[in-house]
């Protein structure tokens, strides 16, 4: 007896499985059941979430931290336009992901019926790939070529439309094996060597590193460079965690929100600027580069956007990697004159100063704790390999400003985007893909109960993760922008909730501190040996104070908040 074959909702599993998809996110419905069924037989772990969007925001953050693209599987209608918001941000972030939409049988696509819609036209403005199947023996070609695009730089989402019959329909066509997206070589050797010698010339260079120069590669070839040179580095948010602990005399800093920072000085002084893997939409070149004239050298796997404000001397586009070590070459042993080395040292000094005296200021105001000095033990608490994810608020601000990590990809930002409700889906999302390590998330009141559903998902999964709110029960990040511009706030006040027992109630532990050495106290018990043993989630709630917020807003950029 011949054996019927594969439905296209199989050969949709098969795929993922030859190209190492490890997790698929989602909530289920009929126009995508097909595939629910077909992973009881094998394939990715299925993670089913309480809301699409929070399915998204993990897919992406598997992307960031693995490289390998996350993928989410939805419904049609209102199951895939819940996802619109996780795809946007995935796909300003560059975190690669695809999105599975189940869709109406092609015979109703353009009728008014049942959760019909024109998805390919209502994706297309949020992802970097959409392809809508038409035939079952096209599905396992539309999938690889948008998991390709996921990875292509600039990475970013991909979605596939599946219509429900074409799920359920056999198919012969097959792809049995993963075919990776082609690899770039490094930028011509002798552009490489005129960059080296436009470096070696320079009195004050500077490197600044963006999310390319953040991938593990371009990294230990960044730390390589470093280790032979007297260069210092410029980190944007996505690259947080590019300078180790070892090469720490090299760090001046991170730039991205605010003005006359450490770090925001050295690139303003820099004769010559060199940016690696630097993308425009991390740090626009308008708040950094007010000289067009300066000489920079961007080295990237994407040409420069050329902008009124970022034209580069020399571009070498290539594998970021490859160009680096290849760079060294031409690099080793430059040593800069001692002047600019002390120079670089008073940047290094006040950076350590600014965090020691915010660390020790006094009492606040309205009797929360001093939310500097609550993130900063959160810092010393962590060891080196923990992971921690920033949700956007007034926290973020001072995350983005004072919390050090020693490892890329292990402070994570919606810089972007800049969006609410991020921090916990991409903790579960660590926890997944970096078991037995720490995992932090960090968020206000607020941005929390964008995602706080998706705490029962965490506890059916059995994760260990602490997740901080720095609460003051209002959207303060918007409050204090409005305190400037208006001389009052509208729509910003919120209620206060009992995390404690809202912990509970999904069967995590909460905490509500009033003290700094409570929290420190909690958080210790959190991260514990002890506590691992026993996975589970705390939920520790710490009034801050954010009267300083309005003080604060005099060195940001001003648009650069939501």
């Amino acid at each position: 007896m011949t054996a019927s074959p594969a439905t296209s909702a199989q050969r949709v599993v098969e795929l993922l499985s030859a190209y190492g998809v490890g997790h698929i996110f989602g909530v289920p419905g009929s126009k995508i059941d097909a595939v629910y069924d077909a992973l009881v037989d094998g394939g990715p772990q299925l993670v089913v979430c309480r809301h699409e969007q929070n399915a998204a925001f993990m897919a992406a953050a598997v992307g960031r931290l693995t490289g390998v693209p996350g993928v989410i599987a939805v419904t049609s209608g209102p199951g895939t336009a819940n996802s619109l918001t996780g795809l946007l941000t995935a796909n300003t972030e560059q975190d690669p992901m695809v999105a599975l939409c189940g869709a109406v049988p092609r015979a109703d696509r353009l009728k008014r019926s049942h959760q019909s819609m024109d998805v390919a036209a209502a994706l297309g403005p949020f992802t970097k790939y959409t392809g809508e199947v038409n035939d079952q023996g096209n599905v396992q070609e539309t999938i690889a070529n948008a998991l390709r695009a996921a990875v292509t730089e600039p990475r970013g989402a991909a979605a596939v439309v599946l219509p429900a019959d074409i799920l359920a329909a056999p198919t012969d066509s097959r792809i049995t094996t993963r075919i990776a997206a082609p690899c770039l070589g490094a930028a011509p050797s002798s552009e490489v060597e005129r960059a080296g010698r436009i470096i070696n010339r320079a009195r004050r260079p500077v490197l600044l590193v963006g999310l390319r120069g953040a991938d593990t590669e371009a990294c230990a070839a960044l730390r390589a460079l470093l280790g032979q040179t007297d260069l210092p580095v410029v980190e944007t948010f996505q690259a947080a965690g590019v300078v180790s602990r070892s090469l720490e005399d090299h760090y001046l800093g991170r730039v991205g929100l605010f003005r006359n920072q450490p770090g925001d000085i050295a690139i303003s002084h820099a004769d010559v600027l060199v940016t690696i893997g630097y993308d425009a939409v991390e740090y626009d070149p308008k708040l950094w580069n007010t000289d067009s004239s300066r000489t920079v050298v961007h080295i990237d796997a994407l040409p420069a956007p050329i902008d009124n404000h970022y034209q580069p001397a020399l571009e070498l586009c290539g594998d970021v990697a490859s160009t680096i070590r290849d760079l060294t070459v031409h690099l080793s042993g430059l040593r800069l004159d001692q002047e600019v080395l002390d120079e670089f040292g008073d940047h290094r000094r006040a950076l350590a100063e600014s965090d020691g005296h915010l660390r020790s200021a006094g009492p606040e105001k309205r009797g929360g704790l001093n939310p500097v000095a609550v993130l900063l033990a959160l810092r010393d608490a962590l060891d080196d390999e923990a992971t921690v994810t920033c949700d956007v608020g007034s926290h973020y601000i001072y995350m983005a400003r004072h919390f050090r990590v020693y490892e890329p990809r292990h402070l994570l930002f919606s810089n972007g985007q800049q969006t609410l409700g991020v921090a916990l889906p991409w903790a579960m999302a660590a926890c997944m893909v970096r078991p037995g390590r720490q995992v932090v998330s960090v968020s206000g009141d607020g941005g929390f109960l964008f995602s706080a559903q998706e705490l029962e998902t965490a506890t059916r999964l059995g994760l260990h993760f602490t997740h901080v709110i720095l609460r003051d029960n209002s959207y303060d990040m918007v409050g204090f922008q409005e305190k400037i511009r208006y001389g009052r706030t509208s729509g910003v006040e919120l209620g206060d909730y009992d995390i404690p027992h809202f912990a509970a109630a999904f069967g995590a532990r909460g905490f509500r501190v009033e003290s700094q050495e409570q929290f420190a106290e909690v958080l210790a018990e959190s991260l514990s040996r002890e506590s691992r043993v026993k996975p589970g989630i705390t939920i520790i709630d710490v009034p801050v104070d954010y009267s300083r917020n309005t003080e604060l807003f005099a060195e940001l950029h001003h648009d650069a908040l939501e």
